[in-house]
């Protein structure tokens, strides 16, 4: 099952890079800066999260 997973999320990359031209030819160039910034928040997101979650640990321990 792992397996069968793993190679669903590799085909799935695959053809996320083989059609990438196309889906920044649909995105253009205000989708690309909107998807960037939106993948930005959610980055900085996780930072905090992990941060906050290291802190909790650091104070039980």
């Amino acid at each position: 099952m792992l397996v069968a997973i793993i190679a669903a999320c590799i085909a799935l990359t695959w053809l996320t890079f083989v059609a990438a031209e196309r889906i920044d030819g649909f995105l253009g160039e205000t989708g690309r800066s909107i998807l960037t910034r939106l993948l930005g928040v959610i980055l900085a997101a996780l930072a905090v999260q992990f941060v906050a979650d290291g802190v909790k640990a650091l104070i039980a321990a």
